[in-house]
C-alpha cells in the first residue's frame, strides 16, 4: 500500500472525532504531507497547512525553512548579509555579495557572459555563473606528452612528438587554429596538416585589464600574435570601492563610491557620527551654590569632558546676552537669568548652505571630475582644476600609419583608425586599409614584389623560355630518365603560369603480356603553389589541350602520372604541361619534376 495513503487512512481515523474526514467544512485545517501540499503561502506543520510561525532561530521554523531578521520563517534563503556568505566554498575568497537571499561573486555581472581563457597553450572558454568565472573549458596542460589525445599536451609546438607509430597509420590532430590530419613515416608522426598560425597579419585585438584599462596585441606578418601591449586607460578606482572623508563640525563622515567606469563618484552629504554628542570646543556652563558656576567643554571627539569645580562669584549677571557659533557658521542666542545662571541656546540662525571642509563634486571634460570646498565661512569656495579620467573625448577619432616597414617596389603603407570610447580612452587600433605587404618574387615580369629594391632578383629557373608547346624544353636522349628542378614564374592569369617539357619516345618492347609506360611526377611544390601535370602526344595534340593522361588534385601536395602504351606503336614526340593554378608566383624555390620515358 503507498505510504501517503496509509497515512491518510490513520489520520483520518484520528480526526474523524473532532471534524470528520474528508468533511466539506472550508474552517477546517487543510491536511498535507508535504509543502506542495499547501497553498497560499503556507506550508506543512504537523500535517496541516499553516502560516509559519514568527520565529528568533531556525529552530522555531518547519523543516528546510530558515529564521530571517524580521522574524518571519522563509525558504530558499541562502544569506541575508555578506557574512551570511563566509561559509560558501565559492566565496572563501571573500568576494561575494548577498542580492536578493543568494550569495553572488563580484568576478562577472552578465550570467551566461564568456571569454577567453587558456591552460598553457590550450585556448578555451569560462562562463560567468552566478558572479563567479567558470573553470576554463581548455584542454588541460601536462609536462609530459599523453599519447592518447591528438593536441600538444606540454605546449611545446608538436603533439605527440615521442610516441611510437606503425608506418601507413594515420589519425585526427589539432593544433590552435582548428583540426587536421598526420601520418606515420618511418615510425615517426608526421607535423599536423592544420595550420598554426590563424590570425591575419596586421590585425589587433584587445581586451579588458585592470580598472576599466585596456590591452592590445597586434598579429605579426608572419602570422602569429606578438606580445600584449601595457595596460591603458585605468581609472583610479575599483568599481563599488569606497572612500571615506572626515567632514563638519560634529566628526561627521561623507563617502564616495567607484562607479562602473572605474571613476569616483560625488561625495555623499556629511553625516554626524552617531556617537557625537556635541561640537568640539564647545561648553556648557551651570549654576552651583550662591551664583557659582560650572563648566564642561566638548572634546576633539564630539564628546563632553566632566563638569568641572564650581567657581563661586563666576555666574552671569541677570540680563546679560552672549552668543556662540552654531551649525553651518550661524549664531545661537541665550540670557543670564535671575539666579545668576545662563539660560537655554537659542536655535541657530543665519547658517550658511555647507559644512566647513566639506567636498561636492561634479563631472567634467574627458569623464573627469572636479570638487569645490566649503570654506571656514561655510560658503563654497571655486572649483578646483578639472582632473580628467581619460585622454580624449568620446568620439573623437586618431589614424596613423600602418603596414610593412618600407614602401619600395609595389609595398605600400595603409592606414588605421582608432575611436574614443565611453570611458575617454582610445580603443585598440582598427585594421590597415590600403597596405600592400612584400610577396614571393614573380620572375620575368620586372616587378619587385618582395619589396627589396630589385625586381626578378632571384631567377633560379634556367629551363625559360618554355612557356607554350612551341617553347618546350627538349629533354635530350630518347626516353629520358631526369630529375629537374624548375620554378612556377607567374600565378595562374600571369604572363608566365605554365612550363612545358617535351621529350622522344620509341616504342620497343613488344612482348606478351607486359608493356612500357611514362611516369611522371611532381613534388616538392613551395606551400603556396598548386600545380597540376598533364601529358600529350604530338605536337597539334598539345596545343588543342587534348591530354592522354593527368593529374590535377587540388592543393600542393604530389601529383603523378603513370601511362601505359596502347598496343599500338607509341614512338613519337610527346609533351608534358606542368600548370600553375594557384593565385601566387615562386621564383626563389623550385619544384621537383621527374620524368622517366617509355620503358
Amino acid at each position: 500500500m503507498n505510504r501517503r495513503w496509509l497515512w491518510s487512512i490513520l489520520f483520518c481515523a484520528a480526526a474523524m472525532a473532532l471534524w470528520g474526514c474528508g468533511a466539506d467544512d472550508d474552517s477546517k485545517p487543510e491536511i498535507c504531507y508535504t509543502n506542495d501540499d499547501c497553498t497560499g503561502g503556507m506550508f506543512c506543520i504537523d500535517f496541516e497547512c499553516a502560516l509559519p510561525p514568527v520565529c528568533t532561530s531556525d529552530d522555531d521554523c518547519p523543516l528546510g525553512l530558515k529564521c530571517l531578521s524580521d522574524g518571519a520563517c522563509a525558504a530558499n534563503i541562502e544569506c541575508e548579509t555578506e557574512t551570511d556568505c563566509v561559509n560558501i566554498d565559492a566565496c572563501k575568497d571573500g568576494s561575494c555579495v548577498c542580492l536578493e537571499h543568494e550569495c553572488r561573486g563580484t568576478q562577472c555581472s552578465i550570467e551566461g557572459e564568456s571569454k577567453t581563457c587558456f591552460n598553457g597553450c590550450h585556448q578555451g572558454a569560462q562562463a560567468c555563473d552566478k558572479g563567479y568565472w567558470s573553470v576554463c573549458d581548455a584542454a588541460s596542460y601536462q609536462p609530459e606528452e599523453d599519447c592518447s589525445t591528438p593536441w600538444d599536451d606540454n605546449c611545446n609546438g608538436v603533439a605527440n612528438e615521442d610516441c611510437p607509430c606503425n608506418a601507413g597509420d594515420s589519425q585526427d590532430c589539432i593544433t590552435d587554429c582548428g583540426p587536421g590530419v598526420r601520418d606515420c613515416v618511418a615510425g615517426e608522426w608526421a607535423p599536423c596538416t592544420a595550420l598554426l598560425d590563424c590570425c591575419q597579419a596586421g590585425t589587433t585585438e584587445e581586451e579588458q585589464c585592470g580598472n576599466c584599462g585596456s590591452r592590445a596585441r597586434n598579429c605579426t606578418e608572419n602570422g602569429v600574435w606578438g606580445t600584449w601591449g601595457i595596460c591603458e586607460g585605468e581609472g583610479p578606482c575599483e568599481p563599488a570601492q569606497e572612500d571615506r572623508s572626515v567632514c563638519g563640525l560634529m566628526c561627521g563622515e561623507q563617502v564616495r563610491v567607484c562607479l562602473e567606469e572605474c571613476a569616483w563618484g560625488q561625495w555623499s552629504e556629511c553625516t554626524p557620527a552617531d556617537v557625537a554628542m556635541c561640537q568640539p570646543g564647545e561648553t556648557e556652563e551651570k549654576s552651583c551654590m550662591n551664583c557659582g558656576l560650572q563648566q564642561k567643554v566638548c572634546n576633539d571627539d564630539c564628546q563632553w569632558e566632566p563638569w568641572g569645580e564650581c567657581v563661586q562669584g563666576a555666574g552671569c549677571k541677570t540680563g546679560d546676552t552672549e552668543e556662540k557659533p552654531c551649525g553651518d557658521c550661524g549664531l545661537a542666542l541665550r540670557s543670564c537669568l535671575e539666579e545668576c545662571t545662563w539660560g537655554e541656546w537659542s536655535m541657530c540662525t543665519d547658517e550658511g548652505p555647507c559644512t566647513p571642509g566639506e567636498l561636492k563634486g561634479e563631472s567634467c571634460e574627458f569623464c573627469g571630475t572636479k570638487q569645490a570646498v566649503c570654506k571656514d565661512d561655510c560658503t563654497w569656495g571655486a572649483w578646483e582644476q578639472c582632473k580628467p579620467g581619460g585622454v580624449c573625448e568620446p568620439g573623437d577619432q586618431d589614424t596613423q600609419a600602418c603596414g610593412p616597414s618600407t614602401d619600395q617596389g609595389e609595398c605600400k603603407k595603409g592606414t588605421q583608425e582608432s575611436n574614443c570610447n565611453d570611458n575617454c580612452q582610445w580603443g585598440p587600433w582598427g585594421g590597415c586599409e590600403g597596405a600592400v605587404y612584400p610577396q614571393p618574387e614573380a620572375c620575368g615580369d620586372g616587378i619587385d614584389q618582395n619589396c627589396n629594391g630589385a625586381a626578378d632578383d632571384q631567377l633560379l629557373d634556367s629551363y625559360e623560355n618554355n612557356d607554350s608547346c612551341g617553347d618546350c624544353f627538349w629533354l635530350s636522349g630518347t626516353d629520358p630518365e631526369v630529375s629537374l628542378q624548375p620554378t612556377f614564374d607567374s600565378p595562374q592569369g600571369g604572363s608566365d603560369p605554365d612550363d612545358y617539357f617535351c621529350f622522344q619516345a620509341n616504342d620497343d618492347w613488344d612482348w606478351p603480356f607486359t608493356s612500357e609506360h611514362i611516369v611522371i611526377e611532381l613534388t616538392n611544390q613551395p606551400g603556396t603553389i598548386d600545380g597540376d601535370i598533364s601529358l600529350y602526344k604530338g605536337y597539334a595534340d598539345c596545343v588543342a589541350d587534348a591530354s592522354i593522361a593527368s593529374d590535377l588534385v587540388i592543393g600542393n601536395g604530389d601529383e603523378k602520372i603513370n601511362w601505359q602504351e596502347t598496343g599500338e606503336d607509341d614512338s613519337g614526340t610527346y609533351y608534358i604541361r606542368v600548370q600553375n593554378y594557384s593565385e601566387k608566383g615562386n621564383c626563389t624555390q623550385p619544384y621537383t619534376l621527374k620524368v622517366k620515358g617509355l620503358k
